[in-house]
């Protein structure tokens, strides 16, 4: 396993933790989705809220060399989770670190702009670099906890 693919969960687990409960892919330990018995989906990172912990907020999918056919699956597969598990919709988010994954990027956007209206379960899709994930910048995650302040990283 590349080391971006290690870190990026691991910085999701230090900025997150505080608003969301952050399960990662790695170590022993596996996200099944919709649940354990179904597990026809396992993604890098589950954000569940911390006032309803059944409640997923956000998968993050972490991408090497993503495919754009492995794209639109991961997003059917994310959005049939979401349905099988809860009424409330969760938003899906990929993090492309690899240099040829970049080159691509506007076709992963496309193609996730072409599968996104037969996804109803997911709230919002989104491909951002990680450089963009780290400075927050691209994409949106919204705490929806006890917490007054929602937070929220927007592309500045």
């Amino acid at each position: 396993m590349l080391s971006a693919h290690r870190d990026i969960p691991e910085l999701i687990k230090k900025k997150y933790s505080g608003h969301f409960k952050v399960l990662a892919e790695g170590k022993g330990s596996t996200n099944y989705l919709p649940d354990k018995d179904r597990h026809w989906y396992q993604p890098d990172v589950v954000l569940r809220s911390l006032t309803e912990p059944s409640n997923v907020r956000y998968i993050i999918e972490v991408e090497c060399d993503p495919v754009r056919k492995a794209m639109v699956g991961a997003c059917l597969l994310a959005d049939c989770s979401v349905e099988a598990m809860q009424h409330t919709k969760a938003g899906l988010i990929f993090v492309i670190y690899s240099k040829s994954g970049k080159k691509q990027i506007n076709n992963f956007k496309d193609k996730v702009e072409v599968i996104r209206h037969r996804c109803p379960h997911l709230s919002s899709i989104q491909v951002v670099t990680d450089e963009e994930f780290k400075q927050g910048k691209g994409f949106e995650i919204r705490s929806t906890g006890k917490k007054k302040n929602a937070f929220s990283n927007q592309a500045r």
